[in-house]
This record gives C-alpha cells, structure tokens and sequence, in this order.
C-alpha cells in the first residue's frame, strides 16, 4: 500500500481534530471515524495505510475494526487514556492519552515512512 492515507477512530472531536491537523501536515491524509460502524465502512470503501484508534468508542470495542484493518494491512496504533487497558495490545504501537503531538508523529512516521 503506498498511498499515505490514515483513518482517526476517536470520538473525541477536539482529539481527532488536531491529530488530523498533525497528520495533513506531514502529508498524510486523514478521515477522522467517531465510531467502530464508522471506522468498519470507512476501512471497507477504502483501505487506509494506518489507522489510529481510540479504545473506548460509543459504540463498543474496536478490537474486529484492529483485526479487520490488520487484516488488509494497514499499520495500527492504539491509543488510551487507560494504561493498563493500552498494556494489552502491546506489541502494537501504543500512546497514553494525553499524549505529546510530536510523539504521535514519531510512531507514525515509523509505520509511514517517507517514500523518495
């Protein structure tokens, strides 16, 4: 997959917002998903390189939706306010909400490199 293409399944808005904002900047884009459904037909209408997932969304667990996008292989970085939540989907890349923008872009950046 060489498109740089990210989905945000956050439901936060402020949150989504400002990651998209981080993303776009470093050329990526970015389709923010405020649920797992969302996220779930996003991923279905179009793969996306990397998926950024919140995992406490209104609608449930987005363990099919992490399965699901690793599944056609897309990158996936969790991401949690709980640490001992987070601590179980290690190996993935994991940020403890709050987390630093430049941190998120490290880990990015890691799974998305740049292609010259």
């Amino acid at each position: 997959m060489t498109a740089r293409t990210a989905l945000i399944v956050e439901d936060e808005a402020m949150i989504a917002e400002l990651v998209a904002t981080m993303l776009e900047s470093d050329g990526i884009t970015a389709t923010i998903c405020p649920s797992v459904a969302e996220a779930m037909r996003q991923l279905e209408a179009r793969p996306c390189a990397l998926a950024l997932v919140d995992l406490t969304l209104p609608d449930g667990d987005p363990d099919a939706f992490i399965a699901a996008a690793r599944a056609r292989g897309s990158h996936v970085i969790v991401m949690s306010g709980d640490p001992d939540r987070l601590a179980g989907y290690a190996p993935l890349p994991l940020l403890e909400k709050p987390f630093r923008m430049k941190a998120m872009l490290e880990q990015v950046r890691l799974a998305l490199p740049v292609a010259d």
